[in-house]
C-alpha cells in the first residue's frame, strides 16, 4: 500500500500552545474527567466549564482550604483539576437544558462529561442527541466502570477503583487490611488516558471527518497499572500476595528510614542487586547461596532478613547522601519527599516546573506545571476560574460564533486515528513503551529498535520457569506492553545501526526514547541530528529527571518514580512507614502523560507544520498525578501524609473482611448512603446518631469495627452487589482469577487474547476507552526478538540481502542475545 505522506513548511508564527484553536466543552465534576480537560487547557485549548448555579463543581466543597474556612472559590482540589478553563454556570438537569447547551455545543465541539452515555441519554443529551446537534462533536464519557455493561451504573470512589481494578490487592501487608493508594491517582491516572483518547479522537477527525463518542472507564485504567495480578496468574500460575512493603515482583526494592528521611533502594535487573549490596557494603548478602532466587512477590523470612540488614547500613547516613552517591555510581535509588520538600527538589527547581498562579481570592499559589519542555512552545498554566466568572463573555462570543461547516468523511471514514503514522520506539523496559503502545493500538505503525547486545529489560524480567521457551520471549510484561509492535534489532553504538535509523526517520512522524540523556548523543542520533534528516519528526524523550539540571544522567526506574513523586510518601497505614503501592511504580504513570505530550505535538504539527523535541521528566510526569494534594499543600499548607483507606470528607471509608480471606471496599459520601447502610446492617440508630461525615469520623473507629464484624462472613461479590443495589459505592477487592471472570470487564473487552509461540494464549489488559466510530483496533502480540528485521529492512530501507547477511555476520542485527550464546 502506498503511503501519501504530507509535509508542511515551518510555520511562521507559533500559537499559544499545542492545542490552540481546539474547544473544549468541561461538563463535568470531580477529579477524573475535570482532570483530562485540565490537560487539554493547560496545553492551549479553549475549556470553557459549565457548572451548576450556587453550588458549582462538587470538588469545590473537597478541599483543603487555608485557615479552617469552606470558600468554595478556595479549594485546594477544585484550584489544580480546573487551571487554564472559564467558568460559565448552567443547570443542566432544568427542562430547557437542550436550549441552554445546543449552541455551547455547536461552538465547543468537544464535550467532557463525568457521566456515563446511559445516564446522559435519560437526560436527553447523550451521544446521539449531540452528534444530531453537531455531527463534528467528540464526547468523552469518563465514569467509574465505563458506559454499558452490566456494571456500568455502579457509584465508585478511589478506594472502590483501587479494589475493583486489582490495586488494592496488591497494597498493603498480608496481615493488613488492603489499602487504597495515595493521592486519587486512579482518578487522575483515568483522566490522563481519557486526554489521550480525546487526542486521538480529535486527530482521527481532522483526517477522517466526522465526530465520535470516546467512553472511558476508570476500573480499565487501574487494571492497566495492575497489571501483575492477571499476568502471572496466567503466565505462573501466582495470585501475588499483598506484600508492598517491598517492591513490585519484577524487581528486588525497600523503603527505609535514615537518620534523615526515608531512601527507596531500588534494583530492577541482577546486575542492579549486585551494585546495591555493593553500595550498601553488603556484598556477603548478595553471594549467599541462601538468598539466591529469592521472590520478591509474596512474604519470605529471608526479605526481612535483608530489609534488617540494609537498615543497620543505613542508620548513620542521611538520605540525600545516600541518595546522590548512590546515583553516582548508577544505582536507582529513589527520594522519598514530603509535599514541602517536592517543591523544593532540586529539579523542580532547575526546570521551573512549578507555576506560581495568581488568583483574585487565593493570592499566589503553586502547582505542578506541564511536565515537559518543547523546542516548539512551551506552554503554561493559567488561573482557575472563579464560579461563573465568564458568563457574560461566552455569552457574546455565542452570540458571534460562526457555526463550523458540516465535516466531510475521508476515504476512510472508520479508519483508526493514528493510522499512516510511523513511529520509531528505541525506548525500553516501561515509560516508553506504553506510550508507544497507545499510538500502535490506535492503528500507528509502530517499529519497536532493540539489540542483540542489550535487549529490552523487559524480557528478562518475570520470565517463565527453565521449561518454558527461551526466556527473553517470554516475560507477561514486555508481552502485554509491546503489543501492536514490529520488531528489529540494532547495535545504536556501530555506526552501520546507525546509519539504519537515519534512514528510517526520513520516513518516520515519530520518534520516542527514554534512556538518561547522554545516550542518544553518544549514539550521534540527538534531536539536532534527526531533525536535520526530517524537519517534521517529533521526537519525545523520557529522561527520569529532564534532559537538563544538575540530575540530568541520573538513573531511574518505576519505583524511583514512585518514590521521588510524592505517590509513597501518601500510600501507607495511618502515621506509619511509606509503602509501596504494588504495581510497576511511575512508568505507567509517565508514559501516558508522555502520549498525551507527543499527541498534542501531532496536534500541533497538523496545524502549523512544525516538528519539535519533547523533552519530559519522568517525575515531573509523575508529580502532575497528585496536583491536587499539592495544591493542598501549597495553598492550605496541608500535608495528610499516610492516611489508610481514610478519605478527609467520606465518611465511613474502608477495607472490610469477608469469608475466605476475602475484602469488600466500601465508600459513603452522602447522608443519603450512610441511612442506606445503617439500615442494611440493622443500625437504623446510626442515621442520628452520626447523622454527618464530620461524626462518623470521629467515630470511625468503633463504626469500621461494627462494620467489619457485620461484612465478616459474608462473600465479598455478593455483599458488592448489595451495597450497590443501594447506590452505596462498594467494591469487592479483585485478584487476578477475580478480575479475568470479572463480568463488566469481558462484556467491554477489557482482556485481549493473543497466542505467543511457547507462551500460549494469555489475556492482556487493554486500553481503558473506547471508540464507538473506529473499527476495532488490532491486536497483534508482542514480536520476537528482531522477528521483522527482514521485510522492515528490506522494505523500507536500500540495504539488498547480502548487506541484511554481513550486518547478522557482524552482529549488528540478530534474532538471539549475545548474552544467550
Amino acid at each position: 500500500m502506498f503511503r501519501i505522506r504530507k509535509r508542511f513548511n515551518v510555520a511562521q508564527e507559533a500559537p499559544r500552545g499545542p492545542l490552540h484553536g481546539m474547544r473544549v466543552l468541561d461538563i463535568s465534576e470531580g477529579i477524573a474527567a475535570p482532570f483530562c480537560a485540565k490537560l487539554l487547557g493547560d496545553l492551549g485549548a479553549d475549556v470553557v466549564k459549565v457548572e451548576k448555579p450556587h453550588d458549582g463543581d462538587y470538588s469545590r466543597t473537597l478541599g483543603p482550604f487555608p485557615e479552617a474556612t469552606a470558600d468554595p472559590e478556595q479549594s485546594a482540589s477544585f484550584f489544580f483539576l480546573n487551571t487554564s478553563k472559564r467558568s460559565i454556570t448552567l443547570d443542566l438537569r432544568s427542562p430547557d437544558q437542550t436550549t441552554q447547551l445546543r449552541p455551547l455545543i455547536a461552538a465547543y465541539d468537544i464535550i467532557i462529561s463525568s457521566d456515563t452515555a446511559e445516564t446522559l441519554t435519560a437526560r436527553g443529551m447523550g451521544p446521539d442527541e449531540i452528534r444530531s446537534w453537531n455531527e463534528r462533536a467528540i464526547l468523552t464519557t469518563v465514569s467509574g466502570f465505563g458506559s454499558f455493561g452490566p456494571h456500568s451504573s455502579y457509584q465508585s470512589s478511589h478506594l472502590v477503583n483501587c479494589a475493583m481494578g486489582g490495586w488494592a490487592n496488591l497494597c498493603g501487608m498480608p496481615d493488613r487490611e488492603p489499602l487504597q493508594t495515595g493521592g486519587a491517582i486512579s482518578e487522575t491516572l483515568t483522566g490522563a488516558y481519557a486526554a489521550a483518547a480525546t487526542l486521538l479522537a480529535a486527530i482521527g477527525r481532522s483526517r477522517r471527518g466526522g465526530g465520535e463518542h470516546v467512553d472511558v472507564s476508570t476500573q480499565e485504567a487501574v487494571l492497566a497499572g495492575a497489571q501483575m495480578p492477571t499476568l502471572f496468574y496466567e503466565y505462573r500460575g501466582l495470585t501475588p500476595e499483598r506484600y508492598s512493603s517491598v517492591g513490585s515482583g519484577a524487581g528486588a526494592a525497600y523503603i527505609l528510614p535514615t537518620s534523615e528521611g526515608y531512601i527507596g533502594l531500588n534494583a530492577l535487573t541482577l546486575p542492579q542487586w549486585h551494585m546495591l549490596c555493593n553500595f550498601l557494603g553488603r556484598d556477603d548478602i548478595a553471594q549467599n547461596p541462601r538468598f539466591a532466587g529469592i521472590s520478591w512477590s509474596a512474604p519470605d523470612e529471608r526479605l526481612e532478613e535483608i530489609r534488617e540488614a540494609f537498615r543497620e547500613s543505613l542508620r548513620d547516613r542521611t538520605a540525600d547522601q545516600l541518595f546522590h552517591d548512590a546515583e553516582a555510581r548508577r544505582v536507582p535509588f529513589g527520594l522519598v519527599p514530603s509535599l514541602s520538600e517536592l517543591i523544593d527538589l532540586v529539579p523542580h527547581q532547575e526546570r521551573g516546573f512549578y507555576t506560581k498562579l495568581e488568583h483574585p481570592v487565593c493570592g499566589s499559589v503553586s502547582i505542578p506545571g506541564v511536565p515537559f519542555k518543547s523546542t516548539a512552545i512551551n506552554p503554561q498554566p493559567y488561573r482557575p476560574p472563579l464560579l461563573g466568572e465568564h458568563n457574560d463573555e461566552i455569552l457574546a462570543q455565542l452570540e458571534s460564533s460562526v457555526t463550523p461547516p458540516p465535516s466531510h468523511s475521508g476515504d476512510d471514514p472508520r479508519a483508526l486515528p493514528l493510522a499512516g503514522i510511523r513511529i520509531l520506539d528505541l525506548s525500553m523496559f516501561f515509560a516508553g513503551p506504553v506510550a508507544a503502545q497507545i499510538a500502535a493500538d490506535a492503528g500507528a505503525e509502530v517499529i519497536k529498535v532493540e539489540s542483540v547486545q542489550r535487549i529490552d529489560g523487559w524480557r528478562a524480567s518475570a520470565t517463565l520457569a527453565e521449561d518454558g521457551p527461551p526466556t527473553w520471549e517470554s516475560s507477561p510484561y514486555f508481552n502485554w506492553v509491546n503489543r501492536n509492535k514490529r520488531g528489529i534489532t540494532l547495535d545504536l553504538n556501530d555506526t552501520r545501526g546507525q546509519d539504519i535509523i537515519k534512514h528510517l526517520v526520513r520516513d518516520a512522524d515519530i520518534v520516542i526514547e527514554n534512556y538518561t540523556p547522554r545516550v542518544m548523543h553518544k549514539f550521534g542520533l540527538d534531536y539536532s541530528v534527526l531533525s536535520a534528516i526530517n524537519p517534521n519528526v517529533i521526537m519525545i524523550s523520557l529522561s527520569g529527571f529532564g534532559a537538563k539540571g544538575s540530575w540530568r544522567d541520573y538513573v531511574a526506574f518505576g519505583m524511583s518514580t514512585e518514590q521521588m513523586s510524592g505517590v509513597s510518601h501518601l500510600t501507607g497505614y495511618e502515621n506509619e512507614e511509606p509503602l509501596f503501592t504494588g504495581m510497576t511504580g511511575g512508568d505507567l504513570f509517565s508514559g501516558v502523560m508522555g502520549s498525551v505530550a507527543f499527541l498534542a505535538a501531532l496536534a500541533h504539527r497538523d496545524a502549523s507544520g512544525q516538528g519539535q523535541h519533547i523533552d519530559l521528566s519522568q517525575i515531573e510526569a509523575c508529580n502532575m498525578y497528585i496536583g491536587d494534594a499539592m495544591a493542598g499543600w501549597t495553598l492550605a499548607q496541608h500535608d495528610p501524609g499516610r492516611t489508610g483507606n481514610s478519605h478527609p470528607i467520606y465518611a465511613p471509608q474502608g477495607c472490610y473482611p469477608c469469608a475466605n480471606d476475602g475484602w469488600i471496599a466500601i465508600t459513603c459520601k452522602t447522608d443519603t448512603q450512610w441511612s442506606a447502610l445503617a439500615n442494611l446492617i440493622g443500625k437504623p440508630q446510626w442515621t442520628s446518631q452520626f447523622s454527618d461525615a464530620s461524626a462518623r469520623s470521629v467515630h470511625r473507629t468503633a463504626i469500621d469495627a461494627e462494620l467489619g464484624a457485620w461484612t465478616q462472613g459474608q462473600d465479598k461479590i455478593e455483599l458488592m452487589h448489595r451495597l450497590q443495589a443501594l447506590d452505596i459505592p462498594a467494591g469487592a477487592v479483585m485478584n487476578g482469577p477475580d478480575l479475568l471472570n470479572d463480568p463488566q470487564l469481558a462484556a467491554r473487552g477489557s482482556f485481549l487474547a493473543q497466542d505467543r509461540p511457547g507462551v500460549g494464549v494469555k489475556h492482556y489488559p487493554n486500553q481503558p476507552y473506547r471508540f464507538a466510530r473506529c473499527r476495532p483496533p488490532p491486536t497483534e502480540r508482542a514480536p520476537l526478538l528482531g522477528e521483522h528485521l527482514e521485510e522492515i529492512l528490506t522494505d523500507l530501507t536500500e540495504l539488498s540481502p547480502d548487506d541484511i547477511a554481513d550486518l547478522v555476520i557482524a552482529d549488528v542485527i540478530g534474532t538471539v542475545p549475545i548474552a544467550a550464546r
